[in-house]
């Protein structure tokens, strides 16, 4: 799904117009990536939660130059999924079977 169909369903669900769903998305998508970049944490039910976490300092091979290089520590984005949204998708049987 992209964010084209993701606006339809949630306009379709909701009974708004895409307009307004597009801008409520948006402004939800802000005040997660401003949590995030503050450092803190976002937890939506049954989803799961965003927050953020550091990567070690690490040595990496880079063969254009046959050498490695030191990839120094980041913060990155980190998501754990929620037990309900795990068990939906753990025990959905798939369509190709």
């Amino acid at each position: 799904m992209n964010y084209k169909e993701l606006i339809q369903k949630l306009s379709d669900r909701t009974g708004n117009s895409q307009t307004d769903t597009k801008k409520i998305l948006g402004k939800t998508v802000s005040v997660i990536t401003s949590q995030l970049a503050d450092g803190e944490g976002v937890s939506i039910p049954h989803l799961g939660t965003f927050g953020t976490r550091m990567t070690n300092e690490r040595k990496i091979y880079n063969p254009h130059f046959d050498d490695f290089i030191i990839v120094p520590e980041k913060r990155v984005v980190d998501f754990t999924q929620a037990a309900d949204l795990k068990e939906k998708i753990r025990f959905q049987v798939s369509s190709d079977e």
